[in-house]
């Protein structure tokens, strides 16, 4: 009984030390940690960012790779994510080589990320940000392991530095990339490795990835860490509402639509008014009456509240769909209305076209 005791505590000494981590200060939104890295084999800086209710609602994560205790990065996204910085004094010494580089994604999926989501109520949905160097580093994860993050944001990556063979392969899930460089980096080299990795990746067509790529007028080296962030953050919030494209589409569309972001971004976008009554209008007008009843149909499960206080738009709705000839898709949509009102003037719409 004894030894098993003894056994017990052994194991649960060690499963707490595998991320052996200590506070050494704070800031203002988070902690300052010292992230004892047995991968890494030294001792690192992490700085982390948190929303204020980060205990009691997961956040999606987004990893600063050479980071500061002040970051900008962090700033743009606070509220809204989880930041976590890691300190790299010397860049160079990590993500120059192949070896380097799969070592230190070694220390961010075995040992950081497996205690981020573990301490801080993390969700499952990672972003990750490196300018330069750095960004060299994010485009190789990118390149060879697409799934290990949702969104990827490179700014002036030293692509040049890597060994890239980008296969033409269908992701499983959406996979979200933004990479940019400066029209005054004066790095010939890495000017003409992105440029022919836009190329490449424009040619390939590969399905479920979503990307951009830009060269920012005016932009150096140094200063495209910042606007480069900030238009990648753009590209992000693009995708937190619903595309025009999707207006004249049946309504399961955007639902799918809008619960795959969700899922995949860690976004909160919702189905209300701004979606619904755009997407009615555009159908109706193009005559696309199944696409208006399935609306409607929507309207009438998910916000009856709002259906009562529109029930005489409803109603205009219905009469333009039996005014054009659909009288069966007119008294569906008249009966879905007339079930949540019990409105007596609908009712009498029905019989009328009950009788003919």
């Amino acid at each position: 009984m004894k030894k098993l005791t003894f056994l017990l505590i052994v194991i649960i000494f060690s499963s707490r030390c595998i991320f052996s981590q200590s506070n050494i200060g704070n800031m203002y939104y988070g902690k300052i940690l010292e992230f004892d890295s047995k991968i890494l084999k030294e001792k690192k800086r992490v700085f982390v960012h948190l929303p204020d209710d980060y205990k009691i609602k997961s956040y999606p994560t987004i990893y600063l790779i050479s980071s500061a205790p002040k970051d900008f990065r962090a700033d743009i996204f606070q509220g809204q994510f989880i930041g976590i910085g890691i300190e790299n004094i010397d860049p160079k010494k990590y993500f120059i080589g192949q070896s380097n580089r799969d070592n230190y994604l070694n220390f961010l999926e075995d040992e950081l990320i497996p205690f981020v989501e573990k301490e801080y109520n993390a969700s499952l949905v990672r972003f990750i940000s490196g300018h330069s160097i750095s960004g060299g580093f994010v485009i190789d994860i990118f390149n060879k392991f697409p799934s290990s993050f949702s969104f990827y944001i490179a700014t002036s990556p030293a692509v040049q530095v890597l060994n890239l063979d980008i296969a033409k392969t269908a992701y499983t899930k959406p996979v979200y990339l933004y990479f940019d460089i400066g029209s005054r980096e004066n790095y010939e080299e890495l000017e003409k490795a992105n440029n022919d990795l836009y190329k490449v990746l424009d040619s390939l067509k590969i399905k479920n990835l979503n990307w951009k790529y830009e060269v920012l007028a005016d932009e150096t080296h140094e200063t495209n860490g910042f606007t480069g962030f900030c238009r990648g953050y753009n590209f992000y919030k693009s995708f937190s509402t619903i595309p025009d494209s999707l207006l004249s589409k049946n309504i399961q569309t955007i639902i799918e639509y809008v619960n795959n972001l969700n899922s995949q971004l860690g976004n909160k976008v919702e189905i209300g008014e701004y979606v619904f009554m755009p997407n009615l209008l555009v159908n109706l007008k193009a005559e696309n009456y199944n696409n208006v009843l399935a609306v409607i149909e929507y309207i009438a499960k998910e916000n009856p509240d709002f259906l009562g206080n529109e029930s005489n738009s409803m109603i205009d709705i219905a009469d333009e769909i039996l005014n054009k000839g659909s009288y069966a898709i007119a008294r569906q949509a008249y009966q879905i209305i007339f079930d949540k009102t019990k409105d007596e003037k609908i009712k009498e719409k029905i019989n009328a076209l009950d009788k003919k």
